[in-house]
Formats: structure tokens, sequence, C-alpha cells
């Protein structure tokens, strides 16, 4: 019969008793004790324990509640043969005095940032990511993961670093030498999506650039040239500081070189910062860690920071050195912002992206564009910085797909007066601009779309890590009076009639509206409309100043929406807010015709075309690329063969609707240009084969991505030779 230990409970754990854990064969926690002198004894059957694996260590201060065998490892844990005595106990007087100095424990607290560069008034800033969830998890030391792995993996690890480890010229040699041998680059990792390399430990920063070659003495190449599998290990182990950049590239090994487990997560403040702290042997080599991030969108906490382990580790961390996160991913919004005080009704954004403030208001707003006047009433400059032909910075998007309108209430709200919005829209103008018809322009309700705001609440769960649980707190609709409406949020989620929790959080930003932009009266020019009501359902006039909209010069400030953003009291009494927004989710076209050639087309099967006189034959290009309200820029591109020899003449490129360099557009919508054949075939003699690329890039944007669901292309060849 097993002999049983009772644990008591304690108020709180001395960091330096020792503790034991039996595991079985899968992993599964089968039972825990405390050791009586140099005996250990569990509550198990004997053929359980005969097969289990059994860690010895001083507790950690966390406890041991959701241990798992990799986190035991980690610990420097002592791991007993297990030989039973009379008793079914076992002798763990064995204990090495090398792990039992390192049983102590100590402290070790890291600190960040979390920040996403953001295009303020014409500069880029880093800006503070509030709200955010980081993660923060420990990699398995490389020399607890190294004896894992199988002999055939380091085997062919060693003979791909063995490559990289350049060979040494035999004896002195003339300067400059005869020959040399040719090193390739260095390989260049894939791309990530956000591609930020931390610096590793206290100081040591490496870039996949600095160095062509493995730098390693020339007497360790020899080593690692003749080592079996166990001798690589200890290469490897002894100077993993210099083959880490080259592991970071080698993505074929990474399943088996990289592991990380989560210590805990923890939420940045209004600055962007966070900090928390775990335990570490006091001897134990520094922690390496990995850092990864989540943010709540669309009520949903989501993963908008996830790089790769081997190339994003912080290797030998040194506690209380401070991390910077910098994130790319386009949902996430600007600024983090404190409760507004007041009755402010800040409409800031449609999606995360596209600030109310940079959407074009004015009916007779336009851009002059390649000879001709483009209309930018109702559009927005979201993500245009990058545009070229003219278009950087100009407000040439239309909004299409779902439509998210963000705004931020002041603290002010809800009031005994104001509990409740509700938002109309009315469609003003047909895709064209014409006026549309009077009964499209009769205001419609959005009220009956189901909205709620997200919050998380804080759990501590096994070992003392801190996890995130999402609630939702509906917002509508509801029927008050005779109408359906939304109720309007408080500051803090932490209240009884929501969570009830004090570490409850929310956005200030709450999505009021999600406008399928499908669903409305066709593409054209939309009206918006915010109002607010009472909980008996009566709409209440509220101040002009409560409306507010951002500073279109600074983001993170706001000011009063003024005549452009609120109905004319001739139309409405009240002045409500009202946004004007162009909505297209119409498609563009990219169609590349067969080329002619002294009038004759070529083949539309093989390709061929023949010409009489390559210094007086032309080819007549002939392309549609095409949206019908112009929301599309194209390019057009002609390769010969495998050359790299630019046929500048014959590409072009610009914003669909007007010619452009080289191509003039006809009232059939084709654009057209002859191009010499002579030019064409360049350096070849009389004959030579062509591709032909085009692509229409869609401007459209649900106002957090650009929409390449809009985009059209076209590929096509042909193949010149003399009749």
């Amino acid at each position: 019969m097993a002999k049983k230990t009772v644990l008591k409970a304690k108020s709180k754990s001395n960091p330096n008793e020792l503790v034991a854990v039996a595991f079985s064969k899968d992993g599964q926690l089968l039972a825990s004790a405390r050791p009586e002198k140099d005996k250990l004894s569990f509550d198990l059957k004997p053929e359980q324990l005969r097969y289990a694996r059994v860690f010895v260590f001083p507790e950690p201060p966390s406890g041991i509640e959701g241990l798992t065998i990799a986190a035991a490892e980690r610990l420097q844990a002592y791991e007993p043969a297990i030989q039973l005595g009379p008793n079914n106990e076992l002798d763990i007087s064995r204990i090495p005095d090398q792990l039992i100095r390192k049983w102590l424990w100590r402290r070790c607290c890291t600190r960040g940032r979390v920040t996403k560069r953001f295009l303020i008034d014409g500069v880029w800033q880093d800006m503070p990511i509030c709200n955010a969830i980081v993660h923060i998890c420990e990699v398995d030391p490389i020399l607890l993961v190294l004896p894992r792995i199988p002999d055939r993996i380091i085997d062919r690890l060693r003979d791909v670093l063995l490559e990289r480890i350049p060979v040494p010229f035999p004896g002195p040699i003339p300067v400059p030498p005869p020959f040399r041998e040719e090193i390739p680059p260095f390989p260049q990792p894939r791309p990530f999506a956000n591609n930020i390399l931390p610096a590793a430990g206290a100081a040591q920063q490496f870039s996949l650039q600095e160095a062509p070659t493995i730098d390693l003495p020339q007497a360790v190449r020899f080593q690692l040239n003749h080592a079996d599998a166990s001798q690589t290990r200890s290469l490897i182990a002894e100077h993993i500081g210099i083959f880490r950049p080259y592991l970071c590239s080698w993505r074929w090994f990474w399943p088996w070189l990289y592991r990380c487990d989560e210590i805990t997560s923890v939420r940045t403040d209004f600055n962007g910062r966070f900090e928390a702290c775990f335990w570490r042997q006091i001897f134990e080599e520094k922690a390496d860690l990995y850092f990864w991030v989540e943010y709540e969108i669309d009520g949903v906490p989501t993963t908008v920071y996830h790089p790769s382990i081997p190339c994003h580790t912080y290797w030998d961390y040194e506690c209380g050195s401070e991390v910077t996160i910098h994130i790319t991913d386009p949902r996430v919004p600007f600024g983090c912002f404190q409760p507004l005080p007041g009755q402010i009704a800040w409409v800031k954004s449609i999606g995360w992206g596209a600030n109310v403030s940079h959407i074009e208001q004015s009916s007779g707003a336009g851009i002059l564009q390649q000879g001709r006047i483009f209309r930018t009433v109702g559009l927005t400059d979201y993500a245009t910085g990058g545009l070229s032909h003219g278009l950087a910075g100009q407000k040439v998007r239309p909004f299409a797909e779902n439509l998210r309108f963000i705004v931020q209430f002041g603290s002010g709200f809800p009031s005994s007066s104001v509990t409740h919005y509700r938002w109309s829209y009315r469609k003003t103008h047909n895709d064209k601009l014409v006026p549309a018809s009077a009964s499209q322009q009769a205001w419609t309700e959005l009220d009956t779309r189901s909205i709620s705001k997200a919050y998380t609440i804080e759990v501590t769960g096994p070992g003392g890590i801190t996890t995130f649980h999402t609630g939702h707190h509906p917002l509508g609709p509801y029927p008050i009076g005779s109408i359906n409406a939304y109720k309007i949020p408080p500051v803090s989620p932490k209240g009884a009639d929501i969570a009830n929790d004090p570490t409850a959080e929310w956005d200030q930003n709450t999505v009021t509206m999600i406008v399928d932009s499908t669903s409305l009266k066709g593409d054209g020019l939309y009206e918006f409309k915010l109002e607010f009501f009472n909980s008996a359902g009566i709409r209440q006039n509220v101040a002009d100043t409560v409306n507010q909209i951002s500073n279109p010069a600074n983001l993170g400030q706001s000011q009063p929406a003024g005549s452009a953003y609120l109905l004319p009291v001739s139309e409405d009494s009240f002045k409500p807010f009202r946004m004007k927004v162009r909505v297209d989710n119409q498609k563009s076209t990219a169609v590349i015709y067969n080329i002619l050639v002294d009038g004759v087309a070529s083949s539309t099967e093989c390709g061929f075309v023949k010409y009489k006189d390559k210094g007086t034959s032309d080819v007549n290009f002939r392309l549609r690329a095409s949206h019908p309200n112009d929301f599309a820029t194209f390019n057009f591109n002609v390769v010969r063969g495998n050359s790299a020899d630019p046929l500048s003449s014959a590409d072009t490129a610009g914003m669909v609707g007007a010619s452009t360099a080289n191509y003039t557009l006809g009232a059939d919508e084709v654009y057209r240009n002859a191009v010499n054949v002579g030019y064409l075939l360049g350096t070849c003699p009389d004959k030579a084969a062509f591709a032909e690329h085009l692509y229409v890039n869609g401007l459209h944007t649900n106002g957090t991505s650009i929409l390449d669901t809009f985009d059209a292309s076209a590929l096509a060849a042909f193949a010149l030779e003399p009749e």
C-alpha cells in the first residue's frame, strides 16, 4: 500500500523549501509531496510511481499550481532514478551539490513599451499603444534543448553550419591574392509582419547584415568538421552567440531548436508601458524572453504582434532592462485616450484609421489630376502617403464593405437627459454624383444591427500566470418609447451594471455602428446622422460643442465639429452631427488586348506576329485599365525575354480615367500606344519574345485596411519575328 503524505496549506511559501512532483509519461501531474529528511513518498501506487518522472526542487514563490514537465526541467530540478525502497519511498540523498548551490530564488522584472508609428501632421511619430495585452514567454535554454534533438538533425545542422564557415588559405599568399573563393551573400530572412530585431541581453545586438560568413576560430571549425553528434552539441552550445543570427534564417531547424512557455501576461498603461516580475534561481543562466501582443479589435483580443521566436527573442535578457515593441498592424488605432470630461461625443473615425476630420465634406472639392478635375467629396486621405501620380496625401479613397463608426463619449454621458444614440443615413447622390431621387434622400434609421462593447478582466491562473478574459456589454438596439436606439456606455466597465470587477477595463473608443455598405441603396454619396435620446425615446437637443471631431493637424486632440459636420438649422433645428461619405463597391477592370503590327494581330494561342521592317513597323499596344468611377491607379509593364533592359516607351502608369505618359485613352476606354519594333528588339537581331503585365489597384478602404479585393490584373505575351 502506498504511503500517504499530507501537505498542509500555507499562507506563504518558503522559497527554499523543497517540493517534489511526479508526472506521468504523457505529462500529467500525478502528485506532489515534501521530502522528509532524505526520503520522499507519494500517494501513488508502486506501478504508477515506477513509470513516472519525478522532480525535486525548491518551491517557487508562486507555487507549483499548473506546473508542467518543461517548466520543471527549467527549474534546475533534480530527477532521481526511480528505485523504490521497502515503503515505496525514494532516496534523494544523492542530490548533486552543484544543483543545491543553484537553489536560491531571486526576482527578475521586465519592463517595456508598446508603440506604433503614425503620420501626424506630416511627421512620422512613435505613439504609445494602451490597453494592449503583452504576453511574456521564456524560451527554453539551448543546453536544455540540444540533448532532445535527434542525431540526424544535429548532423544536418553541423553540415549547414560548415557551409557558412570560410576555409582558410593555406600558408602565406601574395597581396592581392591571384584568386579568392567567392563567398555567397548572407541569407536574408523571410519577411515577418513585425520585422523588428530586439536587443540581445544587456548590450549585444545582432543584425542579419553584419557578416557574410560565420566568424568562428578555425580550430573550432576543424573540431566541428570532425565532430560526431555529441561533440557537435557541445560546440553549438559553447558558441551559440555566434550561431544564433544564422539559425534565425534557417526555418527548417526551428521546430527542433525553439520552444517557449508563457510566464505571465500584462496590460499596457496609457503611456504604452508594461512591467511584470517573475522568479528565477540565483545561479541560473539569464532568461531568454519572447514577447507577443494582443489588442482588442471588434470586441475580441486579436494577435497584432507575433513574430518568429528565433529572430525576435531577447537572448540573455538583463533583468530590469527596457524592451520596446513596435507593432505595425493597421487595425491598431492611433493614440491612447484618457476619459473625456463632460458631455462630449467625439466622432473619431470610420474604421480604425480613416479619421472623420480627413474625410472631404465640401461638395465642390476636387483635385486636378492628369488634365481633369477629380471630385473628392466624401473621400478620405487614409493611407495615401505612399501613392504616386500626385495622389500622395490627397483625399481619393472611397469607402467599401463593412464600415465601423468609432466614437468616444465623455464622462458626462450617459446623463439623466441623454442615455441613448442612433445613426441614420440617406443617399444624396448616385455614384456619378448626380442628385439621388427624393425617396433615396429620405432618412433611414440604422436600428437593427446588434452592437456590444467588449471589456477584459484579469484572472490569476495556475502558477500565478495572469490571463485576460473577455466580456461583452450589449449596447442594443433596445426599444425605448416608439423607437429603437443604442445605450451610451459609461466611462468605466467596473460597475455592477457591467462587469462588477475592479480589474475590468475597456477601450474609451466605442464602435457605435457597423454598416454593411453593400446593403445600402447602391453606390454613391451618403450622409450619416447621429442623434441623441432620453430613456423614453424622445430626441434631445444638445449643444453644438457636444459633437466633436479630431483636430486635422493633431489627431490626438478634439475640437467642435463646426458647420461642415452639422446639419443646417434650416433642415433640422437640433443641428445633429452629419458626415458625408462616398461609398463604392465596384471592382476594377484589367484587360490586355492582342497587339497589332502592320495591321495584323498577334495569335491568341501562340502569340506570334510578323513585322515587315523593324525600322518602320510599330507594335500597337492596347489595354483596358478602368474603374466605373475612376477609383483606381494602374501600372503597365512590358518585358523582353529575361532581359533587364527597360522598355520605358512601352510602359505606363497613372490614375485610370485619363491619358497617361505614352498612352492615350480613347472614348472606348482603351489605352493605346505605338512603339517601334526596332526599339523593342533592342540587342536582339530580328526576333524576340515579350511579356505584358497590367495591374489595376483599387483605391478602396474600409477605414482600417486597404481592400485589395477591388484590384484586377492581366498577363499576356507575344513574340516578334520578321516576315
